[in-house]
C-alpha cells in the first residue's frame, strides 16, 4: 500500500484556462511555488498561463508527455489528446484539482499512485507554468534516480542526452527529445504482469522542474554590528550563493567571490536578473559604494558563486543539485538557497540532497520558506528538508510579512520554518543590468521575499563560523535556532524559533540538539495512547558549568495552555560541565486533555535567572481518524493487480491517493465526507487494457472502514448514433462534485483507438445522488466515409451510470452546417466544443478536413452549448509528427434546437480586433496590480475569435505617456501596474507578411481606465473593438469598380466616431461616411487591397484599429 496526502487550495497561484477550459490566447504568468510576492496568491486569466506566451501563434497550447502522448488546449475549454506513435488504444484519467489539469495515460497511472513517477510529469498546468510546453521547449527535462547501490547508468535512447551527473541523490539528469519521449518511456519503464514497473537501474523518474527565486533593515535588527565590534565579520569562511550570478563589478562585492560556476543554459554567470547581487550583498557586501552604509551581515566572508537560476528567475532542479554538489565539494561552509517550489509529502531530489550532502560536507543550507502566506503549508522545498535551516521573513517591527509561508510542513506535520529574518524592503546592491525591483539610490535597490531574509541568516552563520571553525553546519544551526529572539504573538509554525540574534549566538556558550523538536503524530483515539519521548542535548561551550532550569511552555489548538501532565520534562533541572554536555528528555503524554490538534510551544532553558535557550517543539494529537480499506477486485473475480483511488474531503478538498497492493490499499483519514474516484486496470494483451471506473461522489467515514471496489459491477457502454456506421472519435465521462471550498472534477477520455468498450462505469453508493453532484458523457463520431459528417453526442446525467446505452435519432438533433473557409486545398482540421453543467465537456476530437468545406454536425441540445473550432494547417508538422497550425477561429459559445437546422461560417475576412471580454477567450484582465492583455487579433467577420501566426508583433502598455512595459506578443502580456486608478494606453501591431493575403497588417490602440481589484478572481477591463462585416467571396474579394457598403458596428460599450479607407495599403487615408451602421465606400476601378481604419470612444474606453489589406477587390 502507498498513500500519500496534498493540500488542495483554491484561489492559490494560476486559475488557467487548463482547469476553467480556455482559450490559448495568452501569456505565462510565471509562477511557481515560491512566486514574487507581488501580486501574492491571485488569479491570472483562464487564457493566461506559464513563465512565457504558452501558446503557438495560432492560440493552441500542446504539451508532449514523457509517454510520447499529446494534450493540447485550444480556445474556449477545447481540450484534445493526440497519441504516442502505437499509442492509439491508451485512454486516460483526468483530474481538475485546484485549477490544476491532470492527465494521465493509463499505463502511466499505477507508476504514479506507487511514488515511481513524479505526478508533475502529467500537471498539464505545473507543465506549462515551468515553460515546458512544446512552444518553448522541443526537449523534456528529466530526473532519473538509480536504485541504491546500483551505479548510475546511461540511457541508450535516440535524442536523449544526459546533462548532470547528480551523485547526492545517486541519479542522472537527461534532457530527451520530445519526438524521441515514446522510446523513452519504453526504456524507463517495462510491463511487469498487468502494470508498469520502471525498468532495471531506474528506481524513480521526477520531472527536472523549475524552482523560483523567492523574491517578494536589517543588519542592525539581527545584531550583525554586536558581533563585528567583537572582531566578527566572517572572516575565513566561505559561502556559496546559489543564484542568478553574482555581479562582481558592483563596488561593494569586487574583493568578494573566490569561484563561479555557471550551470544554466544561459550564456554566461553574468546576473543579468539582479536577485543574485542582491542576496551576495546581504552577506557579504562591503557597503564600498554606500559609504558602509549598506554593508551585508559578514563583509569578511567570501563567495561561490553558483548561477543556477536564468536571466528570468527560474533554476531547474537538476542544475541546483550540481551546484548544491559543487558547493559542498568546493568548501563551502555555508550555502545560501533563496529559491523554491512546491513541497510534496515525499522527499522529492532537492531534499534529499540537502540532508545527505549536509551529512557527508558538514555544510549548512540556509534555505528560503517561500513567499506563499499567509495560507498553512506552504513552506516550499527544499527548505521543506530535515536537515535545511528554513527562513521566514519578519518587517523590521518584527511582525510576520504576509507573504512568509507557513508551516507546519506537508503531511507530517513537522515544524518549518525554523526561523525567521527581516525580509521587507531590504536595500542591496543593485546589478546594473538587472531586471527586478526598483533603485533607491545609485547602486542599490529595494526588495521583499524570503530570499532577502534567508541571506541574513547565511551571514549570521558566517558569523558564527568564524568564532566555531570547528562546528559542522548542524551545529550551527542549533546554535542560531536556540539563540533566535521569538515573536510571543506568533506560533512555531510562524517563526520556528524566532527572528536570528546574532549578537546573543556569538556571546552565547549553550546549544542544544536538536535545535527543534518534532514529535509526530499520535494516532485517535488517546485513551491508550503510549508516551512520545525525545531527547535535547545541552552543549557547554564555556568554561564554567552551567545549572539550567528546565521549563516547558506549549499551547494547544484551542489556543489554551495545554493541560497539566501533557507534556513533562526530566529533570527539570539540569548542570551541564564546561565543555561538555548534559541530556534531558520531553515526555508528551496525549492521554492527558481532551482537544484534540497540534499543540505547540517550546521547551525553555533558564539560567542565572534569564532564558538561555528556547527549543521549540510540537505534537499532533491526532484528530479522530480512522482506517479507510479498499479491497478492489478485478473482472475475473480475483483481486485486481492495479487499481487506485483518490479522496477528496468535502469540506477541506485535501486529497489522499492511494495505490494498490495485491487487491487492497489502506488509508487513514479523519472523519469526514469524501469523494472517491476508484479505479481498476485490467491488461488484456500486449499493452491492452481494459478499464472500470466506480467513483463514489460521497463516503461517510465515521469509523475504521472497508470498502470493496468490484470491477464486475461496472458495465460498458453502448451508444448508437443515427449512422450505425460512424467512427467512434472520442469518449469523455467525467463526474464533478462540489465540496466547501469548491467543484473538483474526476474522468475519463477515450481515444479513437479504444472505443467505448473499453471502459466499463458504475457510481458506488446511495441511488440518491449527492448535493451538488453531476455526471456528464460526451462522444464524438465521424461518418465512416471520410465527408465532414460527425455526431456530437452528449448527456449531462444526475450519477455516473452503470454503463450507459443510447440510440440516437436525427430528429432528435439539431444539424449545424458550419461553412468553413480558407485557401483551396488547404488542410485543416474541425471539432465542436461542448460545455455542459458545472463546466463539464471540452474534450474535442479534431477531424480532418480540406479547405473550403462545409461541415455537418448532428449535436444534442439537452443542457449543452456549443463552440465550432476551425485550424488551418500549414504543410509543416511539429516534432511529434503533428500538424502545424497558422490560423484558428472559435465560435462563441451556442445552444441549438433540436430538429432544426443551422448554419455557422468561419473563415471569412475582413480579419481584425475582437473584445470579447470573457476570461475563456480574451480581453484585457487585471489581477490585484497586474494587468493582461490577450487579445483576439484576427477575428472573422461572422465574430469566430481568431489568432493566426505572424511574422513581427508589439504591445505596449504606457500610463500618462510613460510605458510601462512592452512585448513580442500580438495583443498579449503581463503588466504590473501602479494601484491607484489611472488611464491606460494598450497598442499593438501584428505583421503577417506574405503567408495571408489579407489583413496582412492589424493594429490597434485601446485606452481605458484601470485601478486596483480586489480579490483572487480577474476581472474584465472594458474595451472596445470595431467590427466590419461586408459581403466577401471565398478568396475575401470584394467587386472593384463600385459603390460597396460595409457593415460597422462596435462590440463593447464605446460608440463609433469615425471610418476611414485607403486603397494603397494605409499611405493615404480619407474618412468616409457611416449611414445607418453602414460605411459607404466606393471602390476604385482598378484591382487591389481595401484597408480600413475607425474610432470609436465612451465615457470608460475608446479605440482606434486600423487593418491593412483588409480584403481585396477584383
Amino acid at each position: 500500500m502507498h498513500s500519500r496526502e496534498r493540500r488542495l487550495t483554491r484561489g492559490r497561484r494560476l486559475t488557467t484556462r487548463l482547469g476553467a477550459g480556455a482559450l490559448a490566447l495568452g501569456l505565462a504568468v510565471g509562477t511557481a511555488q515560491q512566486a514574487v510576492a507581488s501580486p501574492a496568491n491571485t488569479a491570472a486569466p483562464a487564457a493566461l498561463a506559464g513563465p512565457a506566451a504558452t501558446t503557438d501563434q495560432a492560440g493552441n497550447t500542446t504539451v508532449t508527455l514523457i509517454t510520447g502522448d499529446q494534450v493540447v488546449l485550444g480556445p474556449n475549454g477545447a481540450r484534445s489528446v493526440r497519441p504516442g506513435p502505437g499509442r492509439e488504444h491508451i485512454a486516460f484519467t483526468t483530474q481538475q484539482l485546484n485549477g490544476h489539469l491532470h492527465v494521465v495515460p493509463v499505463d502511466a497511472a499505477p507508476l504514479v499512485a506507487s511514488g515511481k513517477l513524479d505526478p508533475r510529469l502529467f500537471d498539464i498546468t505545473q507543465l506549462i507554468e515551468f515553460g515546458y510546453d512544446d512552444a518553448h521547449r522541443d526537449t523534456l527535462p528529466l530526473i532519473i534516480k538509480h536504485p541504491t547501490g546500483q551505479a548510475r547508468a546511461s540511457l541508450a535512447v535516440q535524442g536523449t542526452a544526459v546533462t548532470q551527473d547528480l551523485p547526492s541523490i545517486n541519479g542522472t539528469a537527461v534532457a530527451t527529445g520530445k519526438a524521441n519521449a515514446t522510446a523513452l518511456w519504453e526504456a524507463v519503464t517495462a510491463p511487469a504482469g498487468s502494470v508498469r514497473s520502471t525498468a532495471a537501474g531506474v528506481d524513480t523518474v521526477w520531472l527536472d522542474g523549475k524552482r523560483q527565486a523567492s523574491l517578494d533593515r536589517s543588519v542592525a535588527q539581527i545584531g550583525a554590528p554586536t558581533a563585528w565590534e567583537a572582531g566578527y565579520t566572517g572572516d575565513g569562511v566561505t559561502v556559496a550563493v546559489l543564484d542568478s550570478g553574482v555581479d562582481q563589478t558592483h563596488p561593494d562585492l569586487t574583493t568578494q567571490e573566490i569561484g563561479e560556476k555557471n550551470f544554466t543554459d544561459t550564456e554566461s554567470a553574468v546576473d543579468n536578473f539582479g536577485h543574485g547581487t542582491h542576496v551576495a550583498s546581504i552577506i557579504a557586501g562591503t557597503g564600498a559604494k554606500s559609504g558602509g552604509k549598506y554593508r551585508g551581515v559578514a563583509p569578511g566572508a567570501k563567495l561561490l558563486d553558483g548561477k543556477v537560476l536564468d536571466d528570468n528567475g527560474y533554476g531547474q532542479e537538476s542544475w541546483i543539485l550540481a551546484a548544491m554538489q559543487w558547493a559542498a565539494e568546493s568548501g563551502a561552509k555555508i550555502a545560501n538557497l533563496s529559491l523554491g517550489g512546491l513541497d510534496t509529502p515525499e522527499v522529492d531530489p532537492l531534499e534529499e540532497a540537502v540532508n545527505t550532502l549536509s551529512e557527508q560536507y558538514g555544510i549548512l543550507f540556509a534555505i528560503a520558506a517561500g513567499n506563499s502566506g499567509p495560507n498553512t503549508e506552504t513552506v516550499g522545498s527544499p527548505g521543506s528538508a530535515d536537515a535545511a535551516l528554513t527562513v521566514g521573513a519578519v518587517d523590521r517591527d518584527e511582525s510576520l510579512a504576509p507573504f512568509s509561508s507557513r508551516g507546519p510542513r506537508v503531511n507530517d506535520g513537522a515544524i518549518k520554518p525554523d526561523i525567521t529574518a527581516p525580509g521587507v524592503d531590504i536595500v542591496a546592491a543593485r546589478h546594473s543590468a538587472g531586471t527586478i525591483g526598483a533603485p533607491v539610490e545609485d547602486g542599490y535597490v529595494a526588495l521583499s521575499g524570503t530570499s532577502m531574509a534567508t541571506p541574513h541568516v547565511a551571514g549570521s552563520a558566517a558569523l558564527l563560523a568564524q568564532l566555531h571553525p570547528d562546528w559542522t553546519g548542524a551545529r550551527l544551526k542549533a546554535a542560531l535556532v536556540g539563540s533566535a529572539k521569538p515573536n510571543p504573538t506568533l506560533s512555531v509554525f510562524e517563526q520556528g524559533a524566532g527572528r536570528v540574534d546574532v549578537a546573543k549566538a556569538i556571546t552565547q556558550t549553550l546549544t542544544s540538539t536538536p535545535g527543534i523538536v518534532s514529535l509526530g503524530v499520535a494516532r485517535w483515539p488517546h485513551h491508550d495512547d503510549q508516551p512520545i519521548t525525545h531527547s535535547v542535548t545541552y552543549h557547554n561551550s564555556g568554561t564554567t558549568d552551567l545549572t539550567l532550569n528546565l521549563a516547558l511552555s506549549v499551547t494547544g489548538p484551542d489556543g489554551q495552555p495545554a493541560p497539566a501532565g501533557l507534556f513533562t520534562v526530566t529533570p527539570t533541572q539540569l548542570t551541564v560541565p564546561a565543555g561538555g554536555s548534559a541530556e534531558t528528555t520531553i515526555t508528551a503524554d496525549t492521554t492527558r486533555g481532551s482537544v484534540d490538534g497540534v499543540y505547540t510551544g517550546a521547551l525553555v532553558a533558564g539560567a542565572g535567572g534569564t532564558e538561555a535557550v528556547r527549543t521549540p517543539l510540537a505534537v499532533n494529537r491526532e484528530v479522530e481518524s480512522y482506517d479507510l480499506t479498499v479491497h478492489y477486485t478485478g473482472p475475473d473475480g480475483q483481486p485486481a493487480w492495479s487499481a487506485s483511488s483518490t479522496l477528496l474531503n468535502l469540506a477541506t478538498a485535501k486529497a489522499t491517493s492511494a495505490s494498490a497492493v495485491a487487491g487492497t490499499a489502506t488509508v487513514r483519514v479523519p472523519r469526514g465526507d469524501y469523494a472517491l474516484d476508484n479505479n481498476v486496470f485490467t491488461l488484456t494483451g500486449e499493452n491492452q487494457y481494459r478499464y472500470a471506473w466506480l467513483p463514489q461522489p460521497k463516503f461517510s467515514v465515521t469509523g475504521d472502514a472497508t470498502l470493496e471496489v468490484d470491477a464486475r459491477q461496472a458495465k460498458p457502454s453502448t451508444i448508437t448514433p443515427p449512422d450505425p456506421a460512424a467512427r467512434f472519435a472520442l469518449g469523455d465521462f467525467s463526474l464533478t462534485v462540489r465540496t466547501a471550498v469548491g467543484r473538483y472534477s474526476f474522468g475519463w477520455v477515450l481515444q479513437r483507438g479504444d472505443g467505448l468498450g473499453i471502459l466499463s462505469t458504475t457510481q458506488l453508493g446511495p441511488e440518491t445522488p449527492a448535493e451538488g453532484t453531476s455526471a456528464w458523457i460526451g462522444t464524438q463520431w465521424a461518418s465512416p466515409t471520410g465527408a465532414a459528417t460527425f455526431y456530437d453526442l452528449t448527456w449531462p446525467l444526475p450519477r455516473v451510470p452503470t454503463g450507459f446505452t443510447a440510440e440516437v435519432r436525427t430528429d432528435e438533433l439539431a444539424e449545424v452546417r458550419s461553412e468553413l473557409n480558407g485557401p483551396a486545398g488547404q488542410r485543416g482540421q474541425w471539432g465542436l466544443i461542448s460545455t455542459g453543467p458545472n463546466g463539464a465537456g471540452g474534450w474535442v476530437a479534431l477531424s480532418d478536413v480540406s479547405l473550403p468545406t462545409t461541415a455537418t454536425d448532428f449535436v444534442t441540445t439537452d443542457e449543452v452549448s456549443w463552440s465550432g473550432l476551425l485550424d488551418q494547417l500549414t504543410s509543416e508538422t511539429d516534432p511529434g509528427g503533428f500538424p502545424v497550425v497558422e490560423a484558428e477561429f472559435v465560435s462563441p459559445a451556442r445552444t441549438y434546437r433540436a430538429g432544426e437546422r443551422f448554419t455557422e461560417r468561419f473563415n471569412r475576412g475582413p480579419f481584425g480586433p475582437g473584445a470579447p471580454n470573457d476570461q475563456r477567450i480574451g480581453g484585457v484582465f487585471r489581477v490585484g496590480d497586474v494587468l493582461y492583455p490577450a487579445l483576439p487579433l484576427f477575428t472573422d467577420s461572422a465574430g469566430n475569435y481568431g489568432n493566426s501566426t505572424v511574422d513581427k508583433a508589439r504591445t505596449v502598455l504606457s500610463l500618462g505617456g510613460e510605458v510601462i512595459g512592452e512585448t513580442n506578443l500580438p495583443g498579449r502580456g503581463q503588466f504590473t501596474v501602479p494601484a491607484a486608478q489611472g488611464r491606460y494606453t494598450l497598442e499593438t501591431t501584428a505583421e503577417r507578411g506574405t503567408r495571408f493575403d489579407v489583413s496582412s497588417t492589424v493594429s490597434a490602440t485601446w485606452t481605458f481606465t484601470s485601478g486596483h481589484a480586489d480579490g483572487p478572481d480577474p476581472v474584465a477591463v472594458p474595451i472596445s473593438a470595431v467590427r466590419f462585416t461586408p459581403t466577401l467571396d471565398a478568396a475575401n474579394t470584394a467587386p472593384a469598380g463600385v459603390r460597396f457598403d460595409v457593415p460597422v458596428s462596435v462590440q463593447g460599450t464605446a460608440r463609433l466616431r469615425t471610418v476611414e479607407v485607403s486603397y494603397d495599403d494605409g499611405a493615404t487615408w480619407k474618412r468616409v461616411p457611416v449611414v445607418h451602421g453602414t460605411a459607404k465606400l466606393v471602390h476604385p476601378a482598378k484591382a487591389g487591397f481595401v484597408s480600413l481604419r475607425a474610432t470609436a470612444s465612451g465615457r470608460d474606453n475608446g479605440v482606434e484599429q486600423t487593418i491593412i489589406r483588409a480584403y481585396k477587390i477584383a
